[in-house]
């Protein structure tokens, strides 16, 4: 259980990077175009800008969540849905982490 505890706090730290990468990439299509940062959802986002990925998530997560929370999700505004998603698997990460390291 601790090795699974291990890899999965690595995982959240480690895709960190790429979640500031998406911040940051949205943050310079807010400011550089039309999309306002409430208007720039997950779904124009992913819809525009990565149209393989946005093929597979979607039916994904309407398949595994109920349709009202899925909506939600893909309604977010993707700067601060990327970056509180960001800033909390950092810090469930290093939490984990801490707490292996304490326990005996």
């Amino acid at each position: 259980m601790t090795s699974f505890l291990r890899v999965f706090a690595y995982i959240c730290i480690w895709t960190t990077p790429f979640q500031i990468g998406i911040v940051l990439w949205a943050l310079g299509i807010v400011l550089t175009g039309e999309a306002t940062l409430l208007s720039l959802s997950n779904d124009i986002f992913l819809g525009e800008y990565l149209p393989f990925l946005h093929s597979l998530l979607k039916p994904f997560t309407y398949f595994v969540l109920p349709e009202v929370f899925a909506e939600f999700v893909w309604s977010l505004p993707v700067i601060l849905h990327q970056f509180s998603k960001a800033v909390l698997s950092t810090w469930l990460g290093l939490w984990i982490l801490k707490q292996l390291r304490q326990s005996p």
